[in-house]
């Protein structure tokens, strides 16, 4: 299909990136707002520092690394002790001198205050390196604590999105259409929902702005999302999409971008979810599978092994 479908396909006036095809065949696959687009993205002239938002860095790097950066501090931070105390071997009974490990464990009892009553500080020295180290152990696993119930309690919105935009006729009008549907038990309340055409412009003077057009929808606010809901445009000549050909689109590096934000029954919180569709994911008169049924015994059943399907019109 040349065209996206419209009432009468009218090809706008605009500057179209014809006029830069060096500058646009660099910026192939130039999708940034995909999930996790942000990986592909590179940022000259700003250094992103772990310790400059380090909050930040710890809730959102995998468990995977946030467990195995806690392991490697954890035993730094020992093994800077251990090596303290082994300045004053005799101020510490228990230890043998000069053996690393028995003041590996000595730190690590007094970092956790466990203390098993065979090694124990006897000079001033050792008692001002192991209060030292009970204030710092005190401090590191406060935050530690903290990190990992902020991880676990941090809001989740927990929305599926379709994996294909749909685009189909309906008595004579074109549909852009996506579903979206709740993967909790408990229902997400107030649901407002954006639709937004993002697409890169070529500016008269020869530079390129990427510009987001609202695509309004049928009913962008759902009182109660409790299973699945399918999101509409309508393609009028009020729409961004109206008359717009696919080969334009692709050139613009155009995405349909959709933002979902709610709030969560059980626990109160505001949850937010977005996705991206790029022109290779949009499928053309097709519709989207039933997956919402009435069983036997009256209770609705939701078959979620069908949500990303679709079938031809």
């Amino acid at each position: 299909m040349d065209r996206a479908p419209g009432p009468e396909n009218k090809t706008k006036t605009r500057p179209t990136a014809t006029h830069v095809p060096h500058v646009l065949s660099r910026l192939r696959l130039h999708h940034a707002l995909e999930d996790r687009g942000h990986d592909n993205v590179v940022r000259v002239g700003h250094a992103d520092r772990a310790w400059s938002d380090f909050y930040h860095h710890a809730l959102t790097i995998r468990w995977t690394s946030f467990f195995w950066y806690t392991l490697l501090c954890y035993v730094l931070f020992n093994g800077v002790f251990a090596l303290l105390y082994m300045t004053v071997p005799r101020q510490v009974t228990g230890t043998r001198p000069g053996v690393f490990w028995d003041y590996f464990f000595f730190s690590i009892q007094t970092f956790s205050t466990v203390g098993y009553g065979v090694m124990a500080p006897v000079g001033l020295v050792a008692h001002v390196f192991s209060a030292c180290e009970l204030l710092g152990g005190m401090i590191l696993n406060a935050v530690a604590t903290g990190l990992v119930f902020a991880r676990f309690a941090r809001p989740r919105a927990r929305i599926m999105f379709s994996n294909s935009a749909l685009i189909r006729h309906e008595q004579g009008i074109a549909h852009l259409s996506v579903r979206i549907a709740n993967q909790r038990l408990s229902p997400i309340l107030s649901i407002d929902t954006e639709l937004f055409l993002s697409r890169l412009i070529v500016q008269p003077n020869g530079r390129l702005v990427r510009q987001f057009d609202p695509l309004p929808l049928v009913q962008s606010h759902i009182p109660v999302l409790r299973f699945a809901f399918s999101l509409m445009h309508v393609i009028d000549e009020g729409s961004p999409l109206h008359g717009l050909t696919i080969e334009e689109l692709r050139k613009e590096e155009a995405e349909i971008v959709l933002t979902v934000s709610g709030t969560d029954e059980v626990s109160g919180q505001s949850v937010f979810a977005r996705s991206a569709y790029g022109f290779d994911r949009v499928l053309y008169n097709h519709r989207f599978v039933d997956i919402i049924d009435a069983s036997a015994d009256g209770r609705i059943t939701v078959d979620y092994t069908r949500f990303h399907a679709t079938e031809g019109e």
